[in-house]
C-alpha cells in the first residue's frame, strides 16, 4: 500500500514550516507522502472488496453468493462459471459508498474478479482487473493477481498500475506484497473485525513524474473499521532524497510521523480523500 515524491535542500526548511499543516499543504514532501499514502489506501480498497467477495472461508463465501444479482445501495455482482471451472465475477458501483466501510470512498465502475480455484485448495488465485473503474473521481487501472501461500497468507502483485486523477495527472505504481490475515478469520460472516498485515516493496512514478521505490520496513496494519493505516514504517526514495513515514503504534487517527534528514515532524494523512 505505498507511493512518494520529493524536491531540494532548499524545501526542507520550509518542511517543517508547512508539515503542520492539513491535507492541502504545498510542501513538496508532505505532499509526496500524503500522495503515497493515498496510493496505498486505494489498493487496500480494491484488495478488500475482492477479500469480501471470494474469500478464503466457506461461510463468508455464502454470504458473498447471497448477494449475486441484487443491488445493495449501488453495487450489483453477477457471477459467471465457465467451463474450466473458474469463476468471474463483476462488481458494478453507482456512486456506492460501503455504509461500513470509509465514508469518504465513492465508487463507480466496474471491478472484474477471476478466481481459479477454491479456497480450500493450495492453488488459490484471484486476478483483478477494472472497466472504467473509479475511485473518487480517479480511474484506477492496472492488474491485481493475489495468490494463497498460506492459510492465512497471499501475495499480490500489481502489474500497470495507475492513478489517474481529475486534473489528468497520474500516478503509477508496481508491487509485490504479501498479506497476511492476522485477525478474523473465526467471524467469516463479519468482514468489520479483519485485520492485516502486509509487507514488500513497490516502485512507479509519482504525479511530478519522479520515480520512487517504497519500502516497508515494519508491516503495516490494516484495520478494517478504521480508513487509516493503524501502525508500520515505510521507507521511500525519490532522486536523491530517503524519507520514513511511521503511522504510529496502533491508533486509527490520521496522524503519522515523516522523517528527513533525521528531523521528524507530524502530518496529516488524507484518508482516501
Amino acid at each position: 500500500m505505498r507511493k512518494i515524491s520529493f524536491l531540494m535542500l532548499a524545501s526542507v526548511a520550509m518542511l517543517f514550516a508547512s508539515c503542520e499543516k492539513d491535507s492541502e499543504s504545498t510542501d513538496p514532501l508532505v505532499t509526496t507522502i500524503q500522495e503515497d499514502d493515498l496510493a496505498t489506501n486505494y489498493n487496500d480498497e480494491v484488495e478488500n472488496e475482492a477479500d469480501e467477495l471470494s474469500v478464503d472461508q466457506p461461510a463468508r463465501a455464502m454470504a458473498a453468493n447471497a448477494m449475486l444479482g441484487t443491488t445493495e445501495n449501488g453495487r450489483t455482482v453477477v457471477k459467471v462459471v465457465n467451463n474450466d471451472g473458474s469463476v468471474i465475477k463483476t462488481v458494478t458501483y453507482t456512486n456506492w459508498i460501503n455504509p461500513q466501510g470509509n465514508q469518504n470512498i465513492v465508487k463507480n465502475g466496474k471491478i472484474v474478479i477471476t478466481i481459479v480455484g477454491t479456497p480450500s485448495a493450495e492453488a488459490y488465485t484471484r486476478t483483478i482487473t477494472f472497466d472504467n473503474f473509479t475511485i473518487n473521481g480517479a480511474k484506477i487501472e492496472g492488474t491485481r493477481v493475489i495468490t494463497k501461500t498460506a492459510q492465512y497468507q497471499f501475495t499480490a502483485t500489481c502489474t500497470n498500475g495507475k492513478i489517474t486523477f481529475a486534473d489528468g495527472k497520474t500516478y503509477t505504481r508496481s508491487y509485490t506484497r504479501t498479506r497476511t490475515w492476522m485477525d478474523g478469520y473465526a467471524t467469516p460472516l463479519n468482514v468489520w473485525d479483519d485485520i492485516y498485515e502486509i509487507t514488500g516493496t513497490a516502485n512507479g512514478i509519482n504525479r511530478n513524474g519522479n520515480a520512487y521505490t517504497h519500502s516497508i520496513v515494519n508491516p503495516l496494519r490494516i484495520v478494517r473499521t478504521c480508513k487509516f493505516i493503524v501502525s508500520g514504517t515505510i521507507t521511500v526514495v525519490v532522486n536523491d532524497k530517503t524519507l520514513s513515514l511511521d503511522y504510529g503504534a496502533g491508533t486509527c487517527d490520521n496522524l503519522a510521523t515523516i522523517t528527513y534528514n533525521g528531523k521528524s515532524t507530524e502530518i496529516k494523512l488524507r484518508g482516501g480523500k
